[in-house]
């Protein structure tokens, strides 16, 4: 039987300091986006993809998520993890194992990157690795990690804090992972997905991608909140239009 991924754990406990006072009484993943919490295209691009179980890592501005939660309308099952210190990206994951299926997707609520779910699991179950990326080519790295690819196995990984010689196009982390679930035993609390685990992974050939082109934005700086405002709207009716259009 084909293992199907239907959970997903969405980490939104960040600060959000580089978008300045916007952030002072909102946490970033429920910045007003399009005239919704930003995160609600995420969620809803996670129920259109067949995930139906959530699993929201918070922990900087709790109460506003909970008030939000308390108002949302969505066919997801969401749980809450609140996290009491800053735990990173992957420290979060290892206090939540009892809650977690065999096979589960991690992503930042800070990003919204339209790529293939169901590709990311097919990649995961057939590579035999212990994790899966869904990657995104650029026209400039400078911001993201860069990563090198041999067949569908990542054989380098390189952070955005790398030298400016990383820039230009190539490939980046798109930050959506599909991860087995014993492969958080090798993660402390607190910990990093992108510096700690990945990097591991990559040195045992444990690790595969798969590049995606689908739509990608993050909302990580002033620049890029202020071009989610019309482009993840313009997106969204892209994504319904060509739904009606294929019919049922």
């Amino acid at each position: 039987m084909r293992e199907v991924v239907r959970q997903a754990v969405v980490l939104a406990g960040g600060l959000g300091t580089r978008l300045g006072r916007l952030t002072e009484k909102q946490p970033k993943p429920l910045l007003p986006v399009g005239g919704r919490p930003f995160i609600e295209w995420l969620l809803d691009n996670l129920a259109r993809q067949g995930v139906s179980n959530i699993v929201l890592a918070i922990g900087h501005q709790a109460d506003a998520f909970k008030e939000w939660l308390a108002r949302l309308e969505s066919p997801l099952q969401i749980e809450t993890f609140i996290e009491s210190e800053p735990l990173g990206t992957g420290g979060a994951l290892p206090l939540l194992r009892g809650q977690l299926e065999q096979s589960f997707f991690v992503l930042n609520g800070d990003t919204l990157f339209d790529a293939s779910l169901r590709r990311l699991a097919k990649t995961l179950r057939e590579s035999g690795t212990l994790a899966a990326v869904a990657l995104r080519s650029m026209p400039d790295t400078a911001r993201y990690g860069r990563v090198r690819l041999d067949g569908s196995k990542l054989v380098g990984f390189v952070e955005k804090s790398a030298e400016k010689s990383e820039s230009g196009a190539g490939i980046i982390n798109g930050g959506i992972y599909a991860l087995r679930r014993e492969v958080i035993d090798r993660l402390g609390t607190p910990s990093s997905i992108e510096t700690e685990l990945l990097p591991a992974l990559v040195s045992e050939r444990a690790l595969s991608g798969v590049v995606d082109e689908g739509f990608f934005i993050d909302i990580g700086l002033p620049e890029t909140y202020r071009q989610a405002q019309t482009s993840v709207p313009a997106w969204w009716r892209e994504k319904l239009a060509s739904a009606e259009a294929s019919g049922p």
